[in-house]
């Protein structure tokens, strides 16, 4: 008789678990995004980002990041866990590390990584923080890095690599900037990867950040912006963007979202139009002074 009831115990216990493990299993995404964390480097967390704002009538200089504007251009709907700092390239691997680990803990309904990859392809640390000194070895950090966000599981933009070898000498040093060539072979595998995973989709920085710096008229999240445009989207060290960057940061983003099936319909509405959103942040629609600021010379964000 007590083996039964051992044995029934057993069995009561495994159905308990099995109805859990199901429940997990089968949990359907929210009807409505609200909860997001950004996961990134020194452009999410909006190094030198600083601006102008009208506070009680006087204007005062501020500092903007990506996750703050995501808050103001969704009308406060969205609830932004910020896992971004301009100290990633110190450890990209450890601080990598910490930051899946807390977004793991959020839960968030979005992951928007724009950034994230950034120091797995520039940069000397690599893993475990050992200098990077062959490709081999840079690919194999953009690996641990893809890795990383692979732990994650919730919808994801993830951002590409892009060329910053106009910053080398300024901001980042010659040692730090791979070859094109290098740089090429990470995207084709950033792009591999999220095709074979339907969750992720990635956001073109690298294509964004060529037209920030070309010429002409700019064209950005299907917006149209005149050619003087371009001089208020970077800052002077060629690699951070400024306020006017990360607007186009966010209307990119919004193109990016609406063909993310997983994500498109579910998705609050963000202001990406960039006067609306600009004077929203700002507090007022005139220009101010420059809103580009010098960057220190160093080989560090």
């Amino acid at each position: 008789m007590r083996r039964r009831l051992l044995e029934f115990g057993s069995v009561s216990v495994l159905c308990v678990v099995g109805l859990l493990c199901v429940g997990i299993a089968r949990a359907e995404p929210p009807e409505v995004i609200r909860r997001t964390a950004v996961l990134g480097a020194s452009a999410s967390d909006g190094f030198n980002a600083y601006y102008w704002r009208l506070d009680d009538g006087e204007r005062v200089r501020d500092r903007i990041d990506l996750p703050g504007l995501l808050r103001i251009a969704s009308d406060e709907q969205l609830v932004v866990t910020d896992l971004a700092t301009a100290q990633f390239f110190a450890n990209p691997s450890g601080i990598g590390t910490r930051i899946v680990d807390r977004a793991i803990t959020a839960a968030p309904d979005l992951v928007v990584a724009i950034d994230f990859l950034f120091w797995f392809g520039y940069g000397t640390v690599g893993i475990d923080a050992k200098r990077i000194r062959t490709t081999e070895e840079r690919l194999a950090m953009l690996d641990y890095g893809l890795d990383l966000l692979d732990r994650i599981d919730a919808p994801m933009i993830v951002g590409d690599i892009p060329d910053m070898s106009n910053a080398s000498g300024r901001v980042l040093l010659p040692s730090q900037v791979p070859e094109d060539s290098v740089r090429r072979l990470m995207n084709d595998r950033i792009a591999e990867w999220a095709d074979a995973r339907e969750r992720v989709t990635v956001f073109p920085l690298s294509d964004l950040h060529a037209r920030l710096g070309g010429s002409g008229d700019l064209l950005v999240g299907g917006q149209v912006l005149p050619a003087a445009a371009r001089n208020g989207m970077l800052q002077s060290d060629r690699l951070h963007p400024t306020l006017g960057g990360l607007l186009a940061i966010v209307a990119e983003l919004d193109a990016v979202i609406g063909e993310h099936e997983p994500v498109a319909s579910r998705m609050p509405p963000l202001e990406t139009d960039f006067d609306t959103l600009r004077t929203r942040v700002r507090g007022f629609s005139e220009e101010p002074p420059s809103e580009s600021v010098a960057t220190p010379s160093s080989d560090t964000e």
